[in-house]
């Protein structure tokens, strides 16, 4: 996917909130692009500023920040749109699924009136258009009895439904790139098959770019094309997926991959490989490599400061990476 014309480009994006007289550092000069068309993934621990990423382009985020860097969007700058003016870029344009499907529709109202809510804020649909539309969506996303479902309230409906409500709901718009958090989160395995399932079948059907965040690497490895990997604010590795799952640079993904279980090798009663300590505080200042008292293969150099690089090959100049600098 690397030949594809950037839909989404952020560049040195940088996001501190401020509380109570102190700046808590969310992210640190995070920089990657989305093509038009190609999936990619986000992953990292909790904690590692995914989904702060997915808010600040959405300009979903508290108003005490600070914000430094660009968001760009089909070469619109979108930290400097207005209120006004997100509003109907969102959904429109970006789409997001958030976290917990359990939580996310509102329990007061009916599947159908949510949905076509949607349809008449980004579409100007009629009552009727709507519900039309709105069942057409809802079979989209596989959801048997479309015309019943749109009756139901979310208590009647299991999670994975609600989650393809959602999904139908962030289609709406027709947008062309949805951001999906954590899209499986609190399903069942099965679920989460035909969640990701879904999410594929609809970035090749429709050629939308997606942008997931997650912390399942099995997740990057059977959706995505390319993956950035997070932490503490930072993008340290990013790349093609295949790259990435089977020659790691830095000492962070190493050691991410090293966690997964392989249940074909795991003898019984064997542990699994941790990653020792806890990543920094949001509060914490940090110099150098933030995963530095973590790493096993820290060196003195890594707790300088360490410079941007211009290139795509990753967002920071590691020492482990390039051992030249």
């Amino acid at each position: 996917m690397g030949n594809e014309v950037s839909l989404l480009q952020i560049q040195n994006l940088s996001l501190a909130f401020l509380k109570q007289g102190q700046k808590l550092q969310a992210l640190r000069s995070v920089s990657f692009d989305v093509a038009a068309g190609e999936i990619l993934a986000i992953v990292g621990e909790s904690g590692s500023g995914k989904s702060v990423t997915g808010l600040s382009i959405m300009k979903l985020h508290s108003a005490k920040v600070e914000l430094a860097g660009s968001i760009s969007y089909k070469g619109h700058e979108l930290t400097k749109f207005s209120d006004d003016t997100m509003r109907g870029f969102r959904g429109s344009q970006i789409a997001m699924i958030f976290q917990e499907p359990m939580t996310a529709l509102n329990p007061v109202f009916t599947i159908g009136y949510q949905l076509k809510e949607v349809l008449k804020l980004h579409r100007s649909f009629s009552d009727r258009e709507a519900t039309r539309v709105g069942i057409e969506l809802l079979t989209q996303t596989g959801i048997a009895e479309p015309e019943l479902r749109m009756k139901n309230y979310p208590f009647q409906l299991s999670g994975g439904m609600r989650q393809r409500v959602l999904i139908a709901m962030a289609l709406a718009g027709h947008p062309s790139l949805l951001i999906a958090d954590e899209p499986t989160t609190a399903l069942d395995v099965t679920i989460q098959a035909q969640i990701l399932q879904l999410l594929r079948d609809l970035n090749e059907r429709l050629q939308m770019a997606i942008m997931i965040i997650t912390h399942d690497l099995g997740i990057v490895a059977k959706l995505a094309h390319r993956v950035a990997v997070m932490y503490a604010g930072e993008i340290v590795e990013q790349g093609k997926v295949n790259d990435i799952l089977k020659n790691p640079r830095h000492p962070y993904t190493k050691a991410l991959l090293a966690s997964l279980p392989a249940s074909q090798n795991l003898k019984h009663n064997q542990k699994l490989h941790a990653i020792s300590g806890q990543p920094p505080l949001i509060s914490d200042v940090i110099s150098g490599c933030a995963f530095r008292p973590r790493c096993e293969e820290a060196l003195e150099v890594c707790s300088k400061p360490i410079a941007l690089r211009s290139d795509e090959s990753a967002a920071r100049e590691w020492r482990c990476i390039f051992p030249q600098l």
